[in-house]
């Protein structure tokens, strides 16, 4: 069996038991009942917005937060200024009015410094930490709060969504972020959530009073908290009924660099906290971060199998047509054969029916997602976008992220 085979299929093997076992998960977590806090039993929050030259989005985000349900007695929010050069500062300041705290810092110090900022000048006993490019319906939150009457948790993860897509990049993104709703429920049900996300999270103070704040030099500070939480044996919960809207990025360039980001954090800090990986650690340890690491050894293999096969494949056709002397100037006759082998190819390929059969999957995740955030416009155009494109990305991400960190090339926040 030649290798490409044996790893297609392997991955298929895999990805059928992740997913079911997944599934069996989401049905079960679904008749757990949970302690929730009561409206009177609400405790006191705070909302950290750090900022670094967003004058273009800090007013939308500040006119999110302050429409929260929230009591506001038991309310408040603080913007962290982290050395902003355009008009950040400015346009947060006229929010004084109503009741936003500023804290202006001269120099940038990035984003983990600014949160340890704000974590000290905190009087909430949850802090919630939101980019200042995002938004939140009024009840996000509240619900998210409820989840905190359970003392063993630490931090509670919204429903990540984008923020009307527009362009095929950020369609793209979109479906990546709903069939994650899903996926983050079901680590939730597991306790093995080992991302809160840094758009909008929360946590409980007396976290950060006994293990410390951010760190300040970490590239993905919020990812580091997470594995610390899980490191200390806490719990990690999701609210899918409390959606967050981010802004994706719109450029390839841009989204490459969020990603290489992303993951040479991920490398360093699974590194950092490689005894996770252990089944004291539960599900965690022994299922999730593995079938992670194996999926993305996989999908980095295929990516490159799949490039340097493409450019074999078109040679050999050229050479085909040649032979058998194709008129490749006729367009009809071109267009007619190539749907005919195309159509008998996918035919006679059994990857095909697995295909099929995630799609299927991705379409169950879909719909969740939708009954939790609401009607989803565009489905339709970006489920095909996003099912032929986000696994050749993702292994290129991966690819080049992994070249960073065998070089040990630099990378920064900017």
């Amino acid at each position: 069996m030649p290798l490409i085979t044996f790893v297609i299929y392997t991955s298929i093997y895999i990805g059928l038991i992740a997913t079911t076992f997944y599934i069996l998960t989401f049905l079960e977590d679904k008749k757990k009942q949970r302690p929730f806090f009561s409206d009177k039993e609400l405790p006191k929050v705070t909302v950290l917005i750090p900022a670094f030259n967003e004058e273009e989005t800090i007013a939308l985000t500040l006119d999110s937060i302050l429409k929260s349900d929230y009591p506001k007695n038991k309310f408040e929010v603080i913007v962290i200024d982290d050395g902003s050069k355009d008009k950040t500062l400015q346009i947060a300041n006229k929010y004084k009015k109503n009741g936003i705290k500023i804290i202006a810092k001269v120099e940038n110090q990035g984003k983990g410094a600014a949160l340890n900022t704000g974590i000290e000048k905190a009087n909430g006993e949850i802090i919630f930490t939101m980019d200042a490019d995002t938004e939140v319906p009024s009840f996000s939150l509240i619900n998210m709060t409820r989840y905190f009457k359970d003392p063993e948790i630490m931090s509670v993860t919204p429903a990540m969504v984008t923020k009307n897509p527009k362009n095929i990049l950020q369609r793209i993104q979109q479906i990546e972020y709903l069939t994650g709703l899903f996926l983050r429920k079901t680590f939730a049900a597991l306790n093995a959530v080992h991302i809160t996300p840094g758009a909008f999270s929360a946590y409980r103070k007396s976290f950060f009073d006994k293990y410390g704040g951010y760190e300040e030099n970490n590239i993905t500070e919020d990812l580091e908290m997470s594995l610390k939480i899980q490191y200390n044996k806490y719990k990690i919960e999701n609210a899918p009924e409390a959606p967050a809207y981010t802004n994706p990025p719109a450029k390839f360039s841009h989204l490459l660099k969020q990603r290489r980001r992303w993951y040479v954090g991920l490398m360093k800090n699974l590194w950092t906290y490689k005894q996770l990986f252990s089944k004291k650690y539960g599900d965690l340890g022994v299922f999730v971060l593995p079938i992670a690491g194996i999926s993305i050894i996989f999908s980095v293999f295929v990516t490159i199998y799949l490039f340097i096969n493409s450019i074999l494949d078109i040679n050999k056709e050229i050479i085909f047509y040649q032979n058998i002397n194709f008129d490749l100037t006729n367009v009809y006759q071109l267009n007619l054969f190539f749907f005919e082998r195309l159509f008998f190819n996918l035919a006679t390929n059994t990857v095909l029916i697995f295909i099929i059969l995630f799609l299927i999957v991705i379409a169950i995740y879909l719909n969740y997602a939708s009954k939790k955030t609401g009607k989803i416009s565009g489905l339709m155009i970006n489920l095909p976008l996003f099912f032929i494109s986000f696994a050749i990305l993702f292994g290129f991400w991966w690819i080049v992220s992994i070249f960073y960190v065998i070089f040990k090339k630099d990378i920064s926040w900017n």
